[in-house]
């Protein structure tokens, strides 16, 4: 289908022509005919600029209507336009709101993370003068177990001289009771009467 202007750039080609068309005949004619004969094309050419001028105001009837038609279309689409960049305007506005809701979010998420950093850093740092005391501890016990082992040893040798001691005494001792026992057997064998 033919847009607006090329319906109208049509039409005024027609209508050049045509006026061309009628020019050339007028001239064509005058030189031919006579007077009557050029009353007749007056007369013609009369109906024929009638014709033309009926023509000429359908076609600006027509033009008019089509320009009024263009500029109806012309104000919608700029109803149109305005109404999408007022859409883009408030799209605009809720991305730029979402973009500094995310931002903040961001901003507060790095807050947090570098608090636990912080927080990470400090245990980090606790564990290893733990693990420090753990080691000065267990070194502690090591020298304190290394000193009961000697006290160990120690008594274990006191405890052995004494078990010896105790032995050579319970010896000794054996031997004076055995030694008595024999003395006092003797006695009573002694003072017993004679068997008779």
């Amino acid at each position: 289908m033919a847009t607006l202007e090329e319906r109208m750039a049509r039409i005024e080609h027609e209508n050049a022509e045509l006026k061309r068309s009628v020019e050339i005949l007028t001239t064509a004619l005058g030189a031919l005919v006579n007077k009557a004969t050029l009353e007749k094309v007056d007369e013609k050419n009369s109906k024929i600029f009638d014709a033309l001028m009926a023509h000429d105001q359908l076609t600006n009837q027509q033009l008019a209507e089509l320009r009024g038609q263009l500029t109806e279309t012309d104000g919608k689409i700029v109803g149109l336009q305005t109404e999408m960049r007022q859409e883009f305007e408030q799209q605009d506005g809720k991305i730029v709101g979402l973009q500094t809701e995310m931002r903040q979010g961001f901003v507060e998420q790095d807050g947090k993370i570098v608090g636990l950093q912080t927080q990470v850093h400090r245990l980090q740092n606790e564990m290893l003068g733990l693990r420090t005391e753990i080691v000065g501890l267990q070194a502690e016990i090591l020298v304190l177990q290394n000193k009961m082992y000697q006290g160990f040893a120690k008594q274990d040798d006191k405890i052995v001289g004494l078990q010896t001691e105790m032995r050579q005494g319970f010896v000794e001792v054996k031997q004076e009771a055995s030694a008595q026992f024999h003395r006092l057997e003797k006695l009573l064998v002694d003072r017993l009467p004679p068997p008779q």
